[in-house]
């Protein structure tokens, strides 16, 4: 009751501050973070007042790379970009991006309610994307049904309930392994390097799982925050609306909620209020993120905070959060759990679990001290049903944190030289 009354609290502050500093032309960053201190979840992660005020610069302009959508970002800073769409053996239309070079094919898939944007929205300087660009790979960013790259279907229109029937076991099973055949048919080659991020490395456990034939398309698979099991989360936010999972899910059918972060005008207008700037997308829009997902203040990347929060969230399916509520409660990583028709449908009372141990290509698991969603025991665990493990990599920071696998200021240093010692090793 005192992590949910104090995360209560600083949602109602999240309003309050900014309603009260709406009107200052000079913003004190210490004085926003002082109103806040008290209600944020006790952590180690200490705040240096002054580094923040130092690093984030408040002239009260907007960043104007918060109106650009992926393309014109990736060109705008001097990088070509192809478009493709593919079309899934049920209909959905889904973009890929890419960044072509000469180099080893890397194919990227971003988490749960994100999109390709993620790869690149965290700058020129710490974007994967980029980084992986600058040194040659021939680069290209998925997506999911369902997101703001995926919203369509050539069967069903998506304000029809059938277009939301889905949650991350179809993009294992269908989405995934659709784009990975484009993208070698596209390069005439017969393997990649996949690199994945929370959801998208869910995504590539099912596909290799049950449909084991993709293995060998695979050249080495580097998990940044591995969710299979995930029982062990340390997220408060999890924590408590794992409570309620019963009652959320009963409210959702009878409001016909299917869709969730549908990128939209509606949408698009809050993040350009909450966090259009870098000391509102810090003091707002971060810190939701960091009650989420863990605290970390040294990898926050202050100067693009606005152009991460205004490209995140890019939308998904209700029935990815269901899904993944199951998996948390459970303790397992299975089916979805249709409950009174899994026998019609599994043959079975209870969903069959993925069989991990079918992942014949070669694996590496990053994962963080500090991250909350993905915690160090739930990933020992796939760890230990893994044939062909190469590396069991802890980031070398206390604090690293769910989505610092995508937004950290320095992944240079922490992410890059190890992926692309892997990527050396395993060629």
């Amino acid at each position: 009751m005192v992590k949910l009354r104090g995360i209560s609290i600083f949602l109602i502050l999240v309003l309050f501050v900014q309603i009260r500093y709406s009107t200052c032309k000079k913003i004190s960053i210490r004085e926003i973070l002082e109103d806040f201190h008290d209600t944020l979840p006790k952590n180690n992660n200490k705040i240096n007042y002054n580094k923040i005020e130092q690093q984030i610069q408040n002239d009260g302009n907007l960043n104007n790379d918060i109106y650009l959508n992926i393309t014109q970002l990736i060109t705008k800073y001097k990088y070509s970009v192809e478009v493709y769409e593919v079309i899934t053996s049920d209909g959905y239309v889904i973009k890929l991006f890419r960044i072509p070079g000469n180099g080893a094919v890397v194919f990227l898939m971003h988490g749960l309610i994100s999109s390709a944007d993620d790869w690149i929205s965290g700058g020129v300087e710490s974007g994967l994307a980029y980084l992986l660009a600058q040194l040659g790979y021939d680069v290209w960013m998925g997506n999911t049904r369902g997101n703001k790259h995926g919203r369509a279907n050539i069967y069903i229109d998506p304000s029809e309930k059938k277009f939301w029937d889905f949650s991350f076991h179809e993009i294992g099973m269908i989405d995934v392994p659709t784009m990975i055949d484009f993208v070698l048919e596209k390069t005439n080659k017969s393997s990649l390097i996949y690199i994945g991020h929370s959801q998208g490395t869910t995504a590539f456990f099912i596909m290799c799982s049950l449909r084991p034939e993709y293995n060998k398309k695979i050249t080495l698979m580097i998990a940044l925050s591995p969710v299979a099991w995930i029982s062990h989360m340390k997220s408060p936010v999890i924590n408590i609306l794992k409570l309620f999972y019963g009652e959320i899910v009963f409210l959702a059918k009878a409001l016909g909620v299917v869709e969730l972060f549908q990128d939209s005008p509606f949408l698009r207008g809050l993040q350009r209020t909450f966090c259009g700037d870098e000391v509102w997308a810090f003091a707002i829009c971060q810190h939701l993120v960091f009650i989420t997902g863990g605290f970390n203040y040294n990898q926050t990347n202050y100067e693009q905070l606005p152009v991460i929060y205004n490209h995140f969230p890019g939308g998904s399916s209700f029935k990815q959060i269901q899904h993944f509520g199951q998996l948390v409660l459970s303790g397992y990583f299975r089916q979805f759990d249709y409950e009174l028709k899994n026998i019609e449908i599994y043959g079975s009372l209870t969903p069959p679990s993925y069989p991990v141990e079918n992942i014949t290509a070669p694996v590496a698991l990053f994962y963080g001290e500090g991250d909350w969603l993905s915690d160090v025991s739930d990933a020992k665990i796939l760890k230990s049903r893994l044939p062909n493990l190469v590396e069991f990599h802890r980031v070398e920071d206390e604090h690293f944190s769910h989505l610092d696998f995508v937004y950290a200021v320095d992944t240079k240093n922490l992410l890059l030289a190890n992926i692309l010692r892997l990527i050396k090793n395993i060629h």
